[in-house]
């Protein structure tokens, strides 16, 4: 899926080249696209990826750059827009009108920001549920298929209501996007700590039976702990950038932050009197 996602943009990219189409606003979505491609076939495709079976901090690792990085990536480049100009000209007419036409609509309630965190941070909630991640673990087509696209879509789909892609604007109230990425780190910050300091049990079996240690629980706690490290650690790449954009987003909107907090404090009968 990664190879073809890169394919794909590079050959988009040579026919823009080829028509002299190409501008410098489309370098930064290709790079987008092949870096999310790399990212995502680095920890599925290669060494990593089965090393990681056996390893909790670089399966932790996996899951972050699966569930937040790649679709940024893919979000941002807006992977598949232009995809369709490969195609002759007259394919490329019948998809069109099949796609703005004739295609089926998805349910209203795909386009709601409420569904999108909750999707999210379940399938991260239930991904960690020690008897699912321990069969995930231990069954690398279950990892594939199941965990690690379900990280793959859920993600998309919440980042589509964060991130833009040229020429598609963010249409989510910045109330919403406040409170998506508050809600995915607080959701964040107490799974690391329910994995690190609120247990003093390992809650899967990860490294420790396939290396052929004894004392499973103490090397499975000790790694456990510092999975919970790169999952809270990892969450603050994401979410302290989106942040600043948020920020950047209100000031822009409001005209300034402390002129908003102003209104707000006013309308709620803090000031004046």
């Amino acid at each position: 899926m990664a190879l073809v996602v890169a394919l794909l943009c590079v050959a988009e990219t040579g026919q823009r080249w080829y028509r002299a189409t190409l501008r410098p606003r489309h370098l930064a979505p290709l790079l987008a696209a092949l870096t999310g491609s790399v990212l995502l076939y680095w920890v599925t495709g290669t060494s990593w990826a089965t090393s990681s079976m056996t390893n909790l901090v670089q399966h932790m690792i996996s899951h972050v750059v699966v569930m937040f990085l790649v679709p940024i990536a893919f979000v941002y480049s807006g992977v598949a827009r232009g995809w369709w100009t490969l195609l002759p000209v007259a394919q490329r007419r019948r998809l069109l009108r099949w796609w703005y036409v004739s295609r089926p609509r998805l349910p209203t309630w795909c386009g709601s920001p409420v569904l999108a965190v909750v999707a999210f941070n379940g399938a991260m909630v239930l991904a960690h549920i020690p008897a699912v991640f321990n069969y995930c673990m231990a069954h690398e087509w279950a990892m594939q298929w199941l965990m690690d696209m379900g990280f793959l879509v859920t993600g998309l789909w919440f980042f589509h209501f964060l991130v833009p892609s040229t020429p598609r604007r963010v249409r989510t109230s910045l109330r919403w996007q406040v409170l998506l990425v508050a809600i995915t780190v607080f959701e964040m910050l107490i799974l690391a700590m329910s994995m690190s300091i609120f247990t003093h049990v390992a809650w899967y079996e990860a490294g420790a039976v396939a290396m052929g240690m004894t004392d499973t629980q103490g090397f499975d706690l000790h790694h456990q702990q510092l999975a919970a490290g790169v999952l809270w650690i990892c969450g603050d790449l994401w979410a302290v950038p989106l942040a600043v954009v948020i920020v950047r987003r209100v000031i822009q909107k409001e005209g300034s932050l402390f002129g908003l907090l102003d209104r707000q404090l006013s309308v709620g009968g803090v000031t004046g009197g």
